[in-house]
C-alpha cells in the first residue's frame, strides 16, 4: 500500500514532537552553542491539536530538553490516550518528573560517556545514574534506554558504559553517531567513514560482547558510509512537528534558529541547506496529502525500486549514508 493514498485507517509509524528548544546544558556537539537559537516551549493548546491518532508511536523531543516544558506532564497524558509515547532527556530532571515519566512506554537518557560526561555535557554522570536507578527500580516503568554518541574522544568508553547501564537497571544501550556536525571545530570527531578504523570496530564488538554476557540489549549505528535507499529517519512513514507547529520530514531538515537555512558540515565542507517545512501540524491531513510533500516522499519511495538521486536537501546529510 502506498503512503500516498492516505486514509483514516492507515497509521503512520513515528511522530517526533519538539516540545521544547530550551536546554539547561551546553554540550560541545550541540548546535545551540553555534547558532542564533530560538528558545521556546510548545503551547499546550496547540499540542492538543496534533494528530496522535495517525501514528503508532510519538517521541517527545527535538532540539531541546523536553522536561523544561512546564506542561510536559499533561502532554504525556494527552498523547498516551492515542498511541505509545517515548521521550529523550538529558536526565537532570528525572526526579522532578518521576511520576509522569513512569507513564511513558520508553525513556531514553542521553549520556556522553563515563569520564567524558562532565567534559562533554558539563554534568556529573553519578547524579544522572542515581536518578535512572531510582526510576528503574519501580515495578511498573517504561523501557529505559541509555543513548550515547560515538565520537573519537568517547567511543573507548562504550564497553564500560554497557556495564554501568546494566548496573543501574537500564534495558538497552544505543550508540549513535555524530551525524549532524554544526561546526568546523567538530569536523574529524566522527568515527564513521568509507573505511572505518579497525580500532573503532573492535570497541563496538567488545561492547556487543559485554552486552550479551550481561543480558542487556545493545545497538550501535553502522560506522561505514554507504548511501541508503531510505535513511533511518524514514520520511515515508515518520515526520517531525517543530516547536512552532510546522511539519518537516525529519529533525535534520529543521533547526530552531533565526535563519531560514541549516548550516552543516559534510565531508569537511560547510553546507547551507534551506529548511524544509510543508505546513502546519494542526492541518496535518491536508499537509500530508499536499502535492509538495507527496512529491518529496514519492522521490524517496522510488529509490526503493530504481537508482535515482537523493532529494536535494538530503544529499549532504549523513543520515542518508546509513550512519
Amino acid at each position: 500500500m502506498s503512503l500516498f493514498h492516505f486514509s483514516p485507517f492507515f497509521k503512520l509509524n513515528f511522530l517526533q514532537v519538539e516540545v521544547s528548544t530550551v536546554c539547561n546544558l551546553r554540550c560541545e556537539m550541540c548546535p545551540k552553542n553555534y547558532f542564533d537559537w530560538k528558545p521556546k516551549s510548545m503551547d499546550l493548546d496547540f499540542f492538543r491539536k496534533l494528530p496522535f491518532g495517525r501514528f503508532r508511536y510519538v517521541h517527545l523531543q527535538g532540539w531541546g530538553e523536553p522536561l523544561l516544558n512546564p506542561n510536559i506532564g499533561d502532554m504525556i497524558e494527552i498523547s498516551k490516550r492515542k498511541c505509545r509515547v517515548g521521550m529523550t532527556t538529558n536526565g537532570i530532571f528525572i526526579d522532578e518528573w518521576k511520576d509522569e515519566l513512569l507513564k511513558l512506554d520508553l525513556l531514553a537518557v542521553s549520556i556522553a560517556g563515563i569520564d567524558s560526561q562532565k567534559r562533554v555535557r558539563k554534568c556529573e554522570l553519578e547524579d544522572v545514574a542515581e536518578k535512572i536507578r531510582l526510576l528503574a527500580s519501580e515495578k511498573e516503568r517504561p523501557k529505559i534506554v541509555i543513548a550515547t554518541l560515538m565520537m573519537k574522544n568517547t567511543i573507548e568508553e562504550l564497553p564500560r558504559l554497557v556495564e554501568i547501564a546494566k548496573k543501574i537497571g537500564a534495558d538497552q544501550v544505543i550508540a549513535n553517531n555524530l551525524d549532524y556536525i554544526p561546526s568546523k571545530d567538530l569536523v574529524g570527531m566522527e568515527v564513521f567513514s568509507e573505511n572505518p578504523d579497525e580500532r573503532f570496530l573492535r570497541v563496538i564488538s567488545e561492547a556487543e560482547r559485554r552486552a550479551k554476557e550481561l543480558g542487556i540489549e545493545f545497538v550501535a549505528r553502522p560506522i561505514k558510509l554507504e548511501e541508503a535507499a531510505v535513511c533511518a529517519e524514514n520520511p515515508l512513514k515518520n515526520c517531525l512537528v517543530t516547536v512552532e507547529g510546522l511539519v518537516s520530514p525529519c529533525v535534520y531538515l529543521h533547526l530552531p534558529t533565526r535563519k531560514d537555512y541549516i548550516v552543516r558540515f559534510f565531508r569537511g565542507e560547510e553546507k547551507r541547506v534551506k529548511k524544509l517545512y510543508f505546513g502546519r501540524a494542526d492541518e496535518f491531513e491536508m499537509v500530508w496529502k499536499s502535492r509538495d510533500y507527496s512529491d518529496f516522499r514519492k522521490r524517496i519511495e522510488m529509490r526503493l525500486y530504481s537508482e535515482i538521486d537523493l532529494p536535494e536537501p538530503c544529499k549532504t546529510c549523513y543520515k542518508a549514508y546509513s550512519v
